[in-house]
């Protein structure tokens, strides 16, 4: 049994004891305010990181979609590129040509006795007579060229490629495509089409109109620059356009003098100089604007940038050096040289 005096400390005791939790279980403005504070600064500090690695991660994963781009473009070219068909101009349409002549010959002979109208429609007089036969529709003509244009950063090339059987992809007659990249309104332009030129009438007109097969291979082009290799004078050159008929390149034409006593003999060694033919390698540069990254007027200015360049999105330029296996040369200069040649 406890007595009165020690019942009294117990209940003294317990309610001290009370007392001080209740003390201990609230907290100062103070204290909450410093909390509060750090919470806030910890929270901050870890959404600005969650936020960085969200962009860096968003950022790769677009730069990766980019380059998966480019190179898809750049595999499509090479593609083309390696399988390039060409024959010298003189292998091929030679009947045609022939039958042209023959016929310019008896056109010119018409017109000297003054019935040209009658070779070329016939008579009027006889419905039946439909006058001298169309030269073209005796033959096929086709075309094998390898030309290229310089457009001043938006050039455009035409070739003609060889086209595998694989059973699936559709191909065009003989296995032959002339294949055309150009650039049009901002957009990197693939057409196929066959070999065969278009149909003409007796005066050479083209009165048929061919609708080539058509795919989109880039958009926001801002350039499409293509330079042709080859080899001369113990050196690599480069040139802006390409004609694979022409005699300017490899072996460039040299202007005679009429006046000279050798001028014939000189002017038969020019015609028997073989053409360019086909270039060793072909040069290609890309740069390709994302319309997805243009910055607002506002941060373009606090950059010190004016409207216009706020508008355009970030450039990408990609390059790529495509050898053509069936050219006279049999090898590309060094990668690493051209690299170091272009810094």
């Amino acid at each position: 049994m406890i007595g009165g005096e020690g019942a009294f400390h117990i209940k003294w005791a317990m309610k001290s004891t009370m007392h001080l939790k209740q003390i201990n279980i609230a907290f100062t403005l103070l204290e909450v305010l410093i909390a509060t504070t750090i919470f806030s600064l910890v929270a901050t500090a870890l959404y600005t990181t969650f936020r960085v690695g969200v962009r860096a991660y968003e950022s790769g994963e677009k730069e990766i979609v980019r380059m998966q781009h480019a190179r898809v473009i750049f595999d499509t070219i090479s593609r083309d590129l390696r399988s390039v068909y060409s024959l010298p101009e003189t292998s091929y349409n030679n009947n045609l040509r022939n039958s042209l002549v023959r016929f310019e010959q008896m056109k010119l002979r018409a017109e000297t006795e003054g019935r040209l109208d009658e070779f070329l429609f016939g008579d009027r007089n006889n419905p039946d007579d439909q006058g001298a036969p169309n030269p073209y529709d005796s033959f096929i003509e086709i075309n094998l060229d390898f030309k290229a244009t310089d457009g001043g950063g938006m050039d455009s090339m035409t070739f003609v490629r060889y086209q595998y059987d694989d059973g699936v992809t559709r191909i065009q007659p003989w296995s032959l495509g002339r294949i055309t990249y150009s650039v049009e309104n901002g957009e990197l332009v693939r057409t196929e089409e066959d070999i065969f030129q278009p149909r003409k009438d007796k005066e050479g007109n083209v009165i048929e109109e061919k609708l080539p097969r058509r795919e989109v291979l880039a958009r926001g082009l801002v350039k499409f620059d293509v330079h042709f290799g080859y080899f001369r004078d113990d050196d690599w050159m480069e040139s802006d356009d390409w004609d694979s008929t022409a005699k300017r390149y490899r072996n460039p034409m040299e202007e005679l003098d009429e006046e000279d006593p050798l001028y014939q003999e000189k002017y038969r060694r020019e015609q028997m100089k073989p053409v360019d033919g086909l270039p060793a390698f072909v040069r290609i540069k890309l740069e390709i604007e994302d319309e997805g990254h243009k910055r607002s007027a506002r941060v373009a200015a606090a950059a010190g940038e004016n409207a216009d360049t706020a508008q355009r999105g970030s450039r990408r330029i990609y390059s790529s050096l495509i050898r053509v296996p069936t050219a006279q040369e049999n090898y590309i200069p060094s990668l690493d040289k051209d690299m170091n040649d272009e810094r």
